[in-house]
């Protein structure tokens, strides 16, 4: 089941689709770990470096603390329109935080709710991931 697009965004993580709730909304609400005045005062460089720093730490966040993850999609969502998200080390290596890497992307919600689908059916692989966003990006 796809969530009701009113109340709730689907954002892809790396090869995770996280269901958050409006990021606007949820960033308002007493819930979230920072103030409304807080995000303000973040430029998208101090969200990235924030992700960085999470994701070079555990390169599978979004399926190890898929809390924490969801708040930093909700952050990138809020400061960039985005719905897409990959984060990571380049080819080589990273030796720390700000030798990570960030694409974003804003892509169908028709490919999102395919992916998601296939996630919540169990049978969602990073390469279905790589093939229907990041490498149809790239072409």
């Amino acid at each position: 089941m796809v969530p009701d697009p009113l109340g709730s965004m689907l954002f892809l993580l790396n090869d995770v689709i996280l269901d958050i709730e409006q990021p606007n909304e949820i960033i308002r609400s007493d819930e979230f770990p920072i103030s409304v005045a807080e995000f303000a005062q973040m430029s998208l460089a101090d969200i990235t470096g924030l992700a960085f720093e999470e994701v070079f730490k555990d390169l599978n966040l979004p399926r190890t603390q898929p809390e924490k993850a969801g708040h930093l999609a909700t952050l990138l969502a809020a400061k960039t329109g985005a719905n897409a998200a990959l984060i990571g080390p380049p080819a080589d290596g990273a030796r720390q935080p700000s030798e990570m890497a960030v694409r974003f992307a804003e892509i169908s919600l028709m490919t999102l709710s395919y992916l998601y689908q296939l996630q919540t059916g169990g049978t969602l692989q990073t390469s279905h991931v790589q093939e229907s966003v990041w490498q149809a990006l790239s072409d």
